[in-house]
């Protein structure tokens, strides 16, 4: 039977699509105070959301009707006829967003209307309206949500750690922030001030002011102005580009969104200017007729519609591409040999046996730095952890083993070595790729650490997202190798990394942003599942073995990487499944000759 939900059942539907989360409360109670007309405002956080979202801002003010009103569904000032819709520069106009909070959370508004004498404070609690009364209070408004989610355990249930919710905070402050420079903006989190931003002069300046100043020298200026839309802001320098994203913003007529088709049109820009699987920062800000432009279409409004996205795209990429190109930027090659072609694999192959995988087990006694005790020097197929019956026979009737054999290297990128039944090709980055993945595995199966220490311990500035994420779990990041402390403000001291990155001070800034890149990648620190331990080994051998260059290798170092490869339970493959290394027999170079 149909029938009409209660208001406090639709209530909560709606809540759900507005409030998932404390940063979507902060998101909306800050976006109604820009709305109001503030010129400063206050977020007040207290256990990262969870106790206590307190907005105070300067502006306009309501009346003791407006107040109570707020909270009714679909009450707004934004919109009066469907042709509004479309014209549309504010950032709220559904009137959800008190109701919806109301609905999960104990809510206190108390605002004072420009002009009047006195204030009105109004309580809302899930069950509906509790009071209201004069109180005395400054022009502006004074929102207070407690305890959110309180009477929804499943809801509350679900949320994250304190430091995951509150980056989330941080990155909606930081939308407002930076498409509002005009306005002073501050947050507090459990009595700390993480960003009191004066009103700036410039967005350049509110830029620096979150992401600190040594972003000055990667800003590049962007501007473009057509019959569609006009483009303006920065984009950074290919050479700064990180490893992990997050200084990635589009706004359009100050409202911030996101768009993965308008972040092809900026990578497309940088098309050979920076390396595989590297991010450029880019503040990019649209100007266009509120009618080119849906701004409806998600209950968040952080996706929106464009009526020309085509034309858009080419413009967006053409304005990035002239900034690049007015700062003489050229393109650089061969950042990371493994975007190259695959070694190659004779088609003609065949090993005197079947091809199987290796298995899992390992030769507990063997040192890959001693010699093989054997008087021929060979290894032979019991000796060996997990031989491939292929690569076992060609091995077994070598007559020598491989530290024994001359090695050649080709191009910084392949160690080539003879062998009785021919010449094996081993591709230098994935075979540390696989050594230092199985190695990162034992020191998280073992609770193992070994972090080399630095000489002098690296100090870096973070913006409070980042260094929230550094220093959530310090043990589990010392279990990897990582030894970074808390330091000055939202700074961090480096003191160790693991085994085969660089110590540099260069070095341990790039692995500071691999390592950030990881955990915003894989999520927490949290290891205790195979498959996340599977997955941060992996991604920290990439780096390692990205972080160790594609150098010249000494001739003893290219025999011991051959060895320790070897050492491996699965030497034949890299953790991404690529192969480490191919053999050509007789008969197939004599084939090729």
């Amino acid at each position: 039977m149909l029938k009409i939900l209660p208001s406090n059942i639709s209530n909560l539907i709606a809540a759900g699509e507005v409030v998932q989360r404390p940063s979507s409360v902060v998101k909306e109670l800050l976006e109604n105070a820009v709305d109001a007309g503030a010129c400063n405002i206050s977020i007040i956080i207290e256990d990262s959301g969870k106790t206590l979202i307190q907005v105070i801002d300067d502006g306009c003010g309501m009346t003791p009707e407006e107040a109570r009103l707020c909270f009714e569904r679909h009450a707004t000032s934004k919109i009066s006829e469907a042709a509004d819709l479309s014209s549309i520069m504010t950032y709220g106009f559904r009137g959800e967003a008190l109701p919806s909070i109301a609905a999960v959370a104990e809510v206190t508004l108390r605002t004072r209307r420009r002009g009047t004498d006195t204030g009105t404070e109004t309580v809302f609690t899930p069950v509906g309206f509790t009071g209201q009364e004069e109180a005395a209070m400054p022009e502006g408004t004074n929102i207070a949500v407690r305890n959110i989610f309180y009477s929804l355990p499943a809801r509350r249930k679900f949320l994250k750690s304190d430091s995951t919710e509150f980056r989330q905070i941080v990155s909606e402050f930081s939308h407002v922030a930076l498409c509002r420079p005009e306005i002073s903006v501050r947050l507090v989190h459990n009595g700390k001030d993480i960003y009191n931003l004066k009103k700036a002069n410039t967005l350049k300046q509110r830029i620096l002011e979150i992401e600190g100043k040594d972003m000055a020298k990667e800003l590049i200026d962007v501007r473009t102005s057509t019959r569609i839309i006009n483009i303006s802001g920065f984009v950074g320098n290919p050479s700064d580009a990180r490893k992990s994203a997050g200084n990635q913003f589009f706004f359009v007529n100050g409202r911030y969104f996101r768009s993965s088709y308008f972040h092809k049109a900026v990578m497309k820009a940088y098309d050979k200017l920076i390396p595989e699987g590297a991010y450029p920062s880019y503040y990019i800000f649209f100007e266009t007729t509120p009618e080119n432009v849906d701004v409806n279409i998600h209950p968040a409004k952080t996706e929106v519609k464009f009526e020309n996205e085509t034309e858009i795209f080419e413009i967006l990429t053409a304005a990035v591409k002239e900034s690049l190109g007015r700062n003489s930027f050229i393109p650089t090659i061969d950042f990371d040999h493994d975007t190259l072609p695959d070694i190659p694999a004779p088609s003609r192959f065949n090993y005197t046996g079947s091809y199987s995988r290796f298995t899992s087990s390992r030769h507990t006694d063997y040192n890959p730095i001693l010699p093989v005790p054997d008087t021929d020097r060979t290894y032979r197929h019991n000796e060996r952890p997990s031989a491939v019956n292929g690569y076992g026979e060609i091995f077994e009737d070598s007559g020598t083993s491989v530290s024994g054999c001359g090695i050649i290297q080709i191009s910084g990128r392949y160690i080539a070595t003879t062998l009785r039944s021919g010449l094996m090709i081993v591709d230098i980055r994935r075979a540390r790729e696989r050594i230092f993945y199985e190695r990162y595995l034992r020191q998280l199966d073992n609770s193992s650490p070994i972090s080399h220490q630095v000489l002098f311990p690296c100090v870096l500035q973070l913006t409070p997202e980042r260094f929230s994420l550094l220093t959530e779990d310090r043990e589990q990041l010392l279990q990897l190798g990582f030894d970074i402390s808390p330091a000055d403000g939202t700074s961090v001291s480096v003191n160790g990394l693991p085994e085969g990155f660089g110590t540099d001070e260069d070095a341990v800034r790039a692995s500071v942003d691999d390592l950030l890149s990881i955990l915003l990648e894989t999520g927490s620190t949290d290891l205790m599942k195979a498959d996340r331990r599977e997955a941060m080994a992996r991604r920290l051998a990439s780096a390692a073995a990205t972080s160790a260059g594609n150098g010249r290798l000494t001739a003893d170092e290219a025999r011991l990487l051959v060895d320790n490869l070897f050492s491996c339970a699965q030497p034949e493959i890299s953790p991404s499944g690529r192969k480490c290394m191919s053999v050509l027999t007789e008969e197939d170079i004599e084939k090729l000759l």
